[in-house]
């Protein structure tokens, strides 16, 4: 059985958004290498309610929360309608001053962010199911 990808949410509380090439439309775009920034539903729930804060708790922002079991493997295509997500393979990274890191504890955006590039553009709308492809 194959996994769907449900978008749980988009950057900003938007309802839909256009995706091209540079990432999802009036996005923040902090690297161009990496256009799309997606996080697990369970990650962000983990970072809201974490009593330690990370380093990057306040500074990651996701385009897309995505309500999945587990996040797409590197190389894998998402798709719905005409939008097309490649998963790249650089992920999260931590800071040496990270305060987790430093206590040598688990980081929820580790595993639970993926990076993507749009291989063709496309719009996507809170509810909309990704599926591989």
């Amino acid at each position: 059985m194959k996994t769907n990808y449900k978008v749980a949410a988009l950057h900003e509380h938007k309802n839909c958004a256009q995706f091209t090439q540079e990432g999802m439309e009036d996005g923040i775009r902090k690297n161009p290498d990496r256009p799309v920034s997606l996080i697990s539903l369970e990650a962000r729930q983990a970072v809201d309610q974490a009593v330690m804060r990370g380093l990057c708790f306040k500074k990651f922002r996701a385009d897309i929360t995505l309500e999945c079991e587990h996040m797409p493997d590197t190389n894998a295509a998402l798709v719905f309608g005409d939008l097309k997500l490649v998963i790249l393979p650089e992920r999260k990274r931590c800071w040496p001053d990270c305060i987790l890191l430093e206590k040598n504890l688990p980081c929820p955006l580790i595993d639970g962010v993926r990076y993507a590039r749009v291989d063709s553009a496309g719009k996507l709308c809170l509810g909309d199911s990704l599926k591989p492809g």
